[in-house]
């Protein structure tokens, strides 16, 4: 990569962000902060409310030297492989509406950079269950993100890994990891593919893989868990009962583990290793110290962040996102 700034122009054609090189030894690709203040660019806060746990931040790194620069809402990372963004707006009116916008935004970003393959992407939305019936704000946001995806030809299976999550403020963040080659998508046997759940869940089905799988530069594969339920085929299990809600997601994760080691013909991704990490989101932080012990007894040494957070169905209490690699 060149040394001189490079412009990175935002698909509307009329805003541009220029990357301008760190010091040659930077290689923090994005840092999300818990339970503290936002630092500067490359560190992000998720705006929810850490409860607890013994990770008490994610730094994400690069092989090589990133680059880094901002616009009016965005921010970027970036080296040779891959892209990272990060959004904080307002948000007002219609969730379809300004999220349409801003994927629209990413995805024509990413590809005109040259990252044109989306690997992991969260979603904190206001309120995300305020509204009734399809007028809900996570349905309709899931009607402006299918209008985005689809326009790019990134519906159904062509989407990656992704957590969408309920904030008490009133800012959308979005933050995304893009890079020049693909990842390879992972579902999971116990569950019904996000894009194929019937319409009782709103008018546009939810856009994400279990997991998507990317090769690192050391020949050693990362798992990039979305956020994990408890849903079995597409409906939830165990309404009203938070512990036997932690039990199913902890199964669905531990055959989404065990059909990524089969796919990737990689034994040891079927159990969690020494690097692995998980955000775990609980409705009620009342639940998070109950939650953390039942988590403590399937796996001792997994890192884990307890946020407080709303789940994308009110009969959902919790939810676990992971990373891992092997």
């Amino acid at each position: 990569m060149s040394s001189a700034p490079q412009p990175l122009p935002l698909n509307d054609g009329q805003h541009v962000l220029r990357l301008a090189p760190l010091s040659a030894n930077h290689r923090t690709l994005i840092n999300f902060v818990f339970g503290g203040d936002q630092a500067a660019w490359p560190s992000s806060d998720i705006g929810l409310h850490w409860l607890g746990g013994d990770l008490r931040g994610e730094q994400w790194m690069a092989g090589s030297p990133v680059s880094f620069g901002s616009g009016e809402q965005w921010r970027w990372s970036r080296n040779a492989d891959l892209l990272a963004v990060a959004l904080s707006a307002d948000e007002a009116g219609d969730p379809a509406e300004f999220t349409e916008h801003f994927y629209r935004e990413l995805i024509g970003t990413a590809r005109s950079a040259g990252y044109p393959h989306l690997l992991r992407i969260w979603n904190y939305l206001p309120d995300i269950n305020g509204g009734d019936g399809d007028s809900e704000r996570y349905r309709r946001f899931c009607v402006g993100r299918g209008r985005a995806l689809a326009d790019a030809g990134l519906q159904d299976a062509r989407m990656c890994a992704a957590t969408a999550i309920g904030t008490d403020d009133h800012r959308f963040r979005l933050f995304a990891i893009a890079g020049r080659a693909p990842g390879q998508s992972v579902e999971n046997p116990r569950q019904v593919s996000s894009w194929e759940y019937p319409s009782l869940y709103g008018p546009k089905s939810p856009a994400f893989a279990r997991a998507t799988a990317v090769n690192l530069a050391d020949g050693r594969i990362a798992l990039l868990i979305s956020g994990t339920a408890s849903v079995v085929g597409h409906a939830t299990a165990h309404p009203g009962k938070v512990l036997a809600q932690t039990d199913e997601a902890v199964s669905n994760l531990a055959a989404l583990l065990a059909e990524a080691a089969s796919d990737l013909d990689r034994p040891a991704l079927a159990r969690f290793g020494d690097e692995a990490a998980a955000r775990v989101y609980v409705r009620d932080p009342a639940d998070w110290p109950a939650v953390y012990a039942r988590l403590r007894e399937h796996w001792p040494t997994l890192a884990l962040a307890g946020f407080h957070g709303d789940i994308c169905r009110r009969d959902l209490l919790m939810e676990i996102e992971a990373w891992h690699c092997a």
